[in-house]
């Protein structure tokens, strides 16, 4: 399918792809742009789609893939989801379109660092912007909002999906005006994909619990060549700072930004895409 864009005109596609189970499934993706490299993977956060990382593109040169991680869209995995799966659909997107970067948000980024922990030299280089979760599992405070979420999808409660999706931004910025129209457009689309696709949104809640690397897999980072950059928020339940610092340190060619408590993209929407497109483009934007 195309579907026209303020990007360009963006062409959803799908894909089967082998689950750590040895089951083929399908990984639904967009992609913007043509052929010419540089090629990046984008991977949203739970419960997020692709039009939730279309913003972190703009600007940015070549070709744009946008994956839906299975359990969302159209794309499909076996229960319980897991980041095996989630890294198996991401590199199955990566590999056939050749891409050479990728960006991901929050439980995209967890799904990039479970698969740099195996394939550490498959990108030239990697945003993890907002990671949730590293080695150490989330605590209750931050499992709480998606599990709230999950009950009230099942609901089809569009109000009580928006207030659960705003417990997941940063206490700053909960009561402004442009996160709670995000919250309430996002909450309808949520509530519309059920109704049209049916399934059982609980099933996003062993990823919420899980986490991307085991024990032996924080030193393994250590293997990674490509530059990376961390993107944290202070005052952020969901997506602690200190996760974002962990991270950091576990990579060697790491650099390291954390935003203010307003948030990147709600209070530095202009700063965090000029800081993701300079360092794709091999620049660095962090002040020494």
């Amino acid at each position: 399918m195309t579907v026209p864009s303020a990007l360009g005109t963006l062409r959803t596609l799908t894909l089967p792809y082998r689950s750590a189970e040895g089951r083929t499934e399908h990984v639904e993706y967009a992609v913007l742009g043509g052929r010419p490299p540089p090629t990046t993977l984008f991977l949203h956060g739970l419960a997020g789609s692709i039009q939730d990382t279309r913003p972190l593109a703009s600007g940015l040169p070549g070709r744009k893939v946008f994956a839906h991680l299975p359990g969302h869209g159209r794309s499909t995995g076996p229960d319980p989801l897991s980041y095996d799966v989630l890294a198996a659909a991401a590199l199955a997107v990566a590999d056939h379109e050749h891409a050479t970067a990728a960006v991901g948000v929050s439980l995209g980024s967890a799904t990039l660092l479970r698969l740099l922990t195996r394939f550490p030299d498959r990108f030239e280089r990697v945003v993890l912007y907002l990671p949730a979760v590293a080695d150490v599992s989330r605590t209750a405070e931050a499992v709480a909002p998606h599990r709230e979420l999950a009950e009230r999808l099942a609901d089809g409660d569009i109000e009580g999906v928006a207030a659960a999706l705003l417990r997941t931004q940063p206490t700053a910025v909960r009561t402004s005006l442009v996160a709670r129209n995000w919250a309430a457009r996002r909450a309808r689309e949520l509530v519309a994909e059920l109704e049209t696709d049916g399934g059982d949104p609980r099933r996003w809640l062993p990823l919420a619990t899980a986490v991307p690397l085991e024990a032996a897999d924080l030193p393994r980072l250590r293997h990674v060549t490509a530059p990376v950059l961390v993107i944290g928020q202070e005052d952020d339940p969901a997506h602690p700072a200190d996760t974002a610092r962990r991270v950091a340190a576990a990579l060697p060619t790491a650099e390291l930004a954390v935003f203010d408590e307003r948030g990147a993209l709600w209070g530095h929407r202009a700063e965090l895409r000029d800081l993701i497109g300079g360092f794709l483009r091999g620049v660095s934007s962090l002040q020494s």
